[in-house]
């Protein structure tokens, strides 16, 4: 099987210009040599933006996707200029400010006078401001149109009072409002008035308005749709949204539950209205005001996510179903880079910016499409798997973004990543639920030195993976990751513990309630035993027809929940629910499966069984010193022969080492059991290779010492691929294996200018073979990352820089056990 054909590895290709053909076609050879599947094409900040859907991009456009076409390669349409669907590059509100976001602000005082002050953007905007000049012409929020919507009065005690007609607006700016009550106001109490107005500077439509969503379809997509004629539905399979959200503004005088903003719109107040007057269901947005708050706070969001996800997702999937393609993408993960639910972007409020109803908004898609940033294990694909399962799919596409973690500029992001902790992660992914993984991304240029985040390519959320010197061996990786996910893909999973995503409580209570860290702590308690949990909305519990696939029911704490059946649901099942994790938690999984228990440096799952009813059971070694797993059943299991049938299986482990095993149920032969070791021990040192190594670098060759990097020998700043060349003189024949305990970050072994392979992860240990007596020239090509080059003299290095580069500690030979 091809590369291309089994690969689960997609990416993102960055333009910052429109490349010529010479350069697209080279460029895309080199992706699918790599193993990559789809491409997505990006327009990002750094390309202006008049240039965006032009004749030119639209040309160049459709020439990149007939060379795809060419190549075997799939292409799908990244829907936007850069990110927040719906803006097509500014064009959708162009001559057109009565679809640009309104918001509702609010304000309490304790006097007659009040107001609304000091409107910043907050999540995107935060990124600097090339974002900040993207969003809002001038680089600023301004709003304009204000209205008073209503306005309560807190008394003392009982409800709040409405009195929206005694409000007048006093004045009003870009940044803010005033307001006056003209009634009076009791003494000891306070009021609040709310307040409607346009942001008349934003790029971002009003994803309440239908027309708003027709609008973005007509300006951002159909263009497309005419450009790449009969490679739609085709070549191109796909469309793919990415945080479709309004902008989520603070100000000064905000209080009260809701973190931000509330997105506005006419139809948005009829709505609401239908349920009774607005100001008594706007006040428990902020207060308690009794015992309906809750579900009053639940309608309100409810409302709101459906109107949003109606009039722009709709659109997008008629435009899809149009035109033949799949509809996917991701809204805002509040809990990406966590398993917190509230543990990613934590400032936001994610009830306004359809980042809570994971479930509804999945029934919009064909496939399932999730957001993961960095290097760990995560909510983001174990939830998207869950929510793709309940729609009938297995596995999410998961786009992976790094954020710098050695520079406060997050979008500066990490031209230090190594293809070690690549692998690493896309491993992590693949073992959450992930089915396909999207790099983030491929570059079409380098970009420059300027030291300006977003608006220039090579400071665009990096690395672009094909300018890192160690590219070559990503081919390698996506091949062992697409066999990776054939081996758990072909496996049924176990009874799996139900665990609720609490969205009724989430709408009640808001992201800071305890829901969110309870959610987190199961999803840590299951996986440390090996097990993924099942994440289900209440419909999903409603609708459990055969208790048999579950151990029991999680639920994140005392949750509330919106329909009351869905108790009796869970009472009639008959299993046992919990609002934490039990003690004896790996006894009920070990009931049904076997389990892992947890390791430092360890994960595993267990996948569950295939069609000759073997477990599988996948093992992964992240740490850098061997480890022993061990696997417990209560049947006997046997990996080979028979005879080694046991109850408790010790597996060994190399630092980095994967092992998908199968394992057959047999008759238990004793208690316990070894597997061997899939690499062999290094035999004794014969020579430690200390001295007499040359270094070439580009056109320079000098002698260099090997016990550190070549940063500390006068190369601070160079990224790239340094050989290193030494002659080997041998006394006698032996078989010999070189040994190379410090690599940074990839190594390349020739002997006598034979290739011997590559290695970009631990251990670097190279057979040599049977090696002749006499002289032998040895050489080793080692590549590290584009951080040296790219960071220096940026104040995106960090105090750890320079970074390690090619051989830092002496090579060792060593006769082959």
């Amino acid at each position: 099987m091809s590369r291309l054909s089994s690969t689960r590895l997609d990416a993102y290709w960055f333009w910052d210009h429109l490349p010529p053909e010479a350069e697209l076609r080279r460029q895309l050879m080199q992706f699918r040599a790599q193993g990559f599947g789809r491409i997505f094409i990006q327009a990002r900040l750094s390309m202006p933006r008049a240039l965006y859907l032009s004749p030119a991009y639209l040309a160049t456009y459709a020439r990149a996707v007939a060379i795809m076409a060419e190549l075997g390669l799939t292409a799908g349409i990244y829907d936007d200029y850069a990110w927040t669907s719906g803006q097509a590059g500014g064009r959708s509100v162009a001559g057109a400010d009565a679809l640009r976001e309104e918001h509702l602000f609010w304000a309490e005082s304790p006097g007659p006078e009040a107001r609304i002050s000091g409107i910043t953007a907050t999540l995107a905007a935060a990124l600097g401001p090339a974002v900040r000049h993207w969003i809002h012409d001038g680089g600023t929020p301004g709003f304009g149109a204000w209205a008073v919507v209503a306005a309560v009065i807190w008394p003392v005690s009982g409800p709040p009072v409405d009195v929206t007609e005694a409000v007048r607006l006093t004045g009003t700016g870009p940044a803010g409002a005033s307001f006056r009550l003209t009634c009076p106001l009791p003494e000891g109490a306070r009021w609040t008035v709310f307040a409607r107005a346009r942001a008349t500077r934003s790029r971002l439509i009003n994803y309440l308005m239908p027309e708003a969503g027709a609008r973005f379809v007509e300006q951002g997509l159909e263009p497309y749709a005419d450009a790449l004629g009969p490679h739609l539905g085709r070549t191109v399979d796909c469309l793919f949204f990415d945080q479709p959200a309004p902008g989520l503004y603070d100000w000064a005088e905000r209080q009260g539950n809701l973190r931000n903003s509330l997105p506005w719109s006419d139809g948005l107040a009829r709505a609401l209205r239908r349920s009774g007057p607005l100001a008594p269901q706007l006040a428990a947005l902020l207060r308690d005001t009794g015992p309906d708050t809750g579900p009053i706070r639940a309608t309100v969001y409810r409302t709101l996510t459906q109107m949003m996800t109606q009039a722009f997702l709709g659109p997008l999937r008629a435009f899809c179903d149009r035109t033949g393609l799949l509809l996917t993408g991701h809204e805002i993960l509040p809990h990406v880079a966590s398993f917190d639910l509230n543990g990613g972007f934590s400032a936001i409020d994610p009830r306004v910016a359809l980042a809570a109803d994971f479930f509804g908004i999945d029934r919009w898609r064909d496939e399932t499409a999730v957001d993961a940033n960095n290097l760990g294990a995560q909510l983001a694909p174990l939830l998207g798997d869950s929510v793709a399962q309940a729609a009938g799919r297995r596995g999410a596409w998961c786009e992976l973004y790094l954020t710098s973690e050695r520079s406060e500029s997050r979008a500066a992001g990490q031209w230090d990543l190594t293809p070690e902790a690549l692998r690493g992660q896309l491993i992590r992914l693949h073992l959450l639920g992930a089915s396909r993984i999207i790099l983030h991304a491929l570059y079409a240029g380098p970009g420059d030195s300027r030291a300006s985040v977003l608006d220039n390519l090579r400071f665009d959320f990096p690395p672009g993976y094909n300018l890192q010197p160690w590219w070559p061996v990503l081919g390698e990786i996506a091949e062992e990751m697409a066999q990776l996910a054939a081996f758990v893909e072909a496996a049924t999973p176990p009874a799996r513990v139900l665990l609720l995503y609490p969205y009724e409580t989430a709408l009640r209570e808001g992201p800071r309630h305890g829901h969110a860290t309870a959610f987190g702590a199961w999803c840590r308690a299951i996986l440390s035993l090996g097990h993924r949990p099942l994440i289900c909305d209440e419909a999903g519990l409603a609708a459990l027809d055969s208790p048999g696939a579950a151990v029991g029911v999680a639920l994140p704490g005392p949750v509330r929940l919106a329909e009351p059946q869905t108790a009796t649901r869970l009472r009639d099942t008959g299993l046992p629910v919990w609002t934490a994790p039990p003690a004896d938690l790996a006894e009920i999984l070990a009931a049904a499966a076997p389990v892992v228990p947890e390791v430092p440096g360890l994960r595993a799952l267990v996948a569950g069984r295939d069609a000759a009813g073997d477990w599988r059971v996948v093992l992964v070694n992240e740490s850098a010193a061997p480890l022993v797993a061990e696997i417990l059943s209560r049947t006997g299991l046997a990996c080979g022969a028979a005879e080694s049938a046991a109850r408790r299986i010790s597996v060994p482990l190399d630092p980095q080492e994967l092992r998908c095993l199968t394992l057959t149920l047999a008759p238990a032969r004793q208690d316990s059991a070894r597997l061997a070791p899939t690499r062999r021990a290094p035999g004794p040192v014969l020579q430690r290779l200390e001295d007499g190594w040359t270094l070439h670098l580009g056109n320079e060759a000098r002698p260099v010492r090997v016990d550190r990097g070549w940063q500390a020998q006068g190369a601070a700043e160079v990224s790239g691929i340094g050989r290193y060349e030494r002659a080997l003189d041998l006394a006698e024949a032996a078989d010999l294996v070189l040994d190379l305990p410090g690599v940074a970050c990839t190594a390349r072994v020739w002997l006598n200018g034979r290739d011997l392979g590559q290695r970009f992860a631990a251990p670097f240990r190279f057979n040599l073979g049977r090696v002749a007596a006499g002289a032998h020239l040895l050489r080793i090509d080692v590549a590290n990352t584009m951080a040296n080059a790219f960071y220096a003299g940026t104040p995106f290095a960090g105090s750890a820089g320079p970074d390690a580069s090619g051989l830092t500690q002496v090579p060792l030979l060593r006769r082959a056990d």
